[in-house]
């Protein structure tokens, strides 16, 4: 087995939050890792490896300074002041970059077009209720893909 940092997961669950501003689920699919060992490098019930570093800075555009304070586990808030500034260019890096890597996906399934037209005329309302029953169903599919 590789080597490990043990901090390290702390200080991406605060990236992940404060500056991402994404759910643990999203980062693990991201990631192609199990949600469930996320949440224990998250927590330090596990260490995380060392070779999943590369991935998780190339995916997330993590800028140098920030990374580096990651893995030495020195408190994010001390390397970069502009908070706010920094989440909305983190922010808009991850969703270009998702963007990117998803377009080929929406353009080649018909019916994901169809279903985004939908969600696209829903009331916001109605849109949450839309995309809870998804995300429900697709809870029941993973299960039954684990049998």
């Amino acid at each position: 087995m590789g080597d490990k940092i043990m901090s390290f997961g702390t200080q991406l669950r605060e990236y992940r939050e404060e500056y991402l501003e994404i759910t643990q689920k999203q980062m693990a699919m991201d990631l192609g890792i199990d949600a469930g060992n996320l949440s224990r490098y998250e927590s330090d019930r596990r260490e995380f490896p060392i070779e999943h570093l590369p991935l998780v800075k190339k995916v997330y555009n993590i800028p140098d300074d920030i990374f580096l304070a990651m893995v030495l586990d020195r408190p994010l808030k001390t390397v970069r002041s502009f908070k706010g500034l920094q989440t909305l260019e983190n922010q808009s890096s991850y969703t270009n970059t998702f963007m990117d890597q998803h377009v080929g996906l929406i353009e080649s399934e018909p019916e994901l077009k169809e279903i985004i037209m939908l969600i696209a005329y829903l009331s916001k309302e109605d849109r949450k209720l839309f995309l809870s029953a998804i995300r429900n169903l697709l809870q029941l599919f993973e299960n039954q893909l684990r049998k």
